[in-house]
């Protein structure tokens, strides 16, 4: 428990909030918030999913990806409020949402990717996770979208 509140609070051990750029809180938003859209898209798809999104990625469903929509939007407005982002509550529900399709289309394009390849998976460095790019593939567009929110949006609140 002393190493989950140290590896949480390291932020504040160095430097505290006052040293925190928007950036800063902007990747650790969206890092949060991707990893949140996954968690809640697999247990919503596991318990409801019946209805599959696409052929290209047939594992995925309509039920978990409204649950990974929705875990995404409330990790969002969770930390904007916890880590003071300079936003409106709605402007962290549309941070939310850019982060979750964006998360989606990253997903979906390595899946496609994997399957016009005729592989399974991308990788066998992680027995059971089909590979590395099936890691960190929600973020290949978040980064671009996120980036352009705050430097398109955030001008808006002074930042």
């Amino acid at each position: 428990m002393l190493v989950a509140g140290l590896g949480a609070s390291w932020p504040v051990i160095f430097g505290g909030q006052t040293q925190w750029t928007v950036g800063l809180v902007a990747t650790l938003i969206s890092f949060s918030s991707i990893i949140a859209a996954d968690t809640f898209a697999f247990i919503g798809g596991k318990a409801f999913g019946r209805t599959p999104l696409t052929n290209i990625s047939p594992k995925k469903t309509w039920e978990g990806a409204a649950a990974g929509l929705g875990g995404c939007i409330a990790t969002s407005v969770l930390l904007s409020r916890i880590f003071c982002w300079p936003t409106f509550t709605l402007s962290a529900v549309a941070f939310g949402i850019l982060n979750f399709f964006g998360s989606l289309f990253g997903d979906l394009t390595e899946s496609m990717i994997k399957r016009d390849a005729g592989v399974k998976d991308s990788g066998s460095l992680i027995p059971g996770h089909g590979g590395i790019l099936d890691r960190v593939d929600s973020y290949i567009f978040t980064g671009a979208l996120a980036y352009s929110f705050v430097k398109l949006f955030l001008p808006f609140y002074g930042v």
